[in-house]
């Protein structure tokens, strides 16, 4: 198996396992938990079971240099606490369907701050991809029933951030592996993102403990299964891709959450969702065509 081919692979179980959240946040949701202390729990449980495997297993991976803090905090802030807090804040004032559309215009921002940035070409061939996943997507979404679309200023704002933040993750994390193995870089981003978490909630951390214990259950194996592995599976990938032609990969995302609501849940998927999803596929095969821009290794080196 080639290196290009195994990096697709890891990044599209990462997208299968992130967009997996909701079935989860389903499960737990059931007992009324407020949603800002679930993913500041995730984060932390997160952080502390990735610490406790490396520092058992390679403890050489725990290690970054003191002058390379600054930067994984602002990693970890805009590319975790900003993008959690920004999407929460767009369900809020607009609908889930506009929340999630504005999320999946990230590949648009990743395309373009690559190209400033990591010195990566923005082709016809990835432009093309990347409206094709776009337009995919607002159709799973659902983007295009009247129902489902509330428009406002700040909700759209809110939405639009939560796409660059998600943007900021990739270009951060390719500027990241050029100097750390995955493993290091999604734990300190993990953890600068669960610390500005923390610090936000404060005091209110201490309300979940009055949470049942099947709630807590549920909300570890939300942190283990699809948020630290996805997160980890979507760092290794992009280790050995170009950050663009990976942001349009992820777009599986949207896919597997459409898809497990239907299974699991019975949701009724129309035409033009099943469509939306045809498109993004059609968008990842696409990506496949864009020639290299670098060596994978040596992508995003500054």
């Amino acid at each position: 198996m080639s290196q290009h081919l195994r990096a697709v692979i890891m990044v599209l179980i990462a997208a299968t396992l992130l967009g997996s959240m909701g079935a989860w946040g389903r499960l737990i949701f059931r007992y009324e938990p407020d949603p800002m202390l679930v993913v500041t729990w995730r984060a932390l449980f997160g952080t502390l079971a990735l610490a406790a495997v490396l520092a058992a297993v390679r403890p050489a991976l725990l290690r970054v240099r003191p002058r390379d803090l600054p930067f994984f905090l602002l990693y970890g802030f805009t590319g975790i606490t900003l993008n959690f807090w920004t999407y929460f804040s767009a369900v809020k004032y607009t609908t889930l369907a506009v929340a999630i559309t504005l999320l999946y215009t990230y590949p648009v921002f990743v395309a373009i701050l690559s190209a400033l940035f990591l010195g990566e070409r923005l082709t016809r061939t990835k432009v093309g991809a990347i409206l094709v996943t776009l337009l995919g997507s607002a159709l799973v979404a659902q983007a295009y029933s009247v129902d489902l679309l509330r428009l406002n200023l700040r909700g759209t704002l809110f939405g639009l951030m939560t796409g660059v933040s998600m943007a900021l993750y990739t270009i951060f994390g390719k500027r990241a592996l050029s100097r750390y193995p995955p493993w290091t870089v999604v734990l300190y981003a993990f953890g600068a993102g669960t610390l500005f978490l923390a610090l936000g909630s404060g005091d209110r951390l201490l309300e979940a403990s009055h949470y049942p214990a099947a709630a807590w259950l549920w909300i570890l194996g939300l942190a283990l299964i699809p948020s630290l592995g996805g997160y980890t599976l979507y760092t290794l990938g992009l280790r050995d891709l170009p950050a663009s032609q990976a942001s349009v990969i992820a777009t599986w995302e949207v896919v597997t959450a459409a898809g497990l609501g239907w299974l699991c849940y019975g949701e009724v998927l129309a035409f033009p969702q099943i469509a939306g999803a045809a498109l993004v596929c059609g968008g990842i095969a696409w990506i496949q065509r864009a020639r290299p821009d670098c060596i994978p290794v040596e992508c995003g080196r500054p």
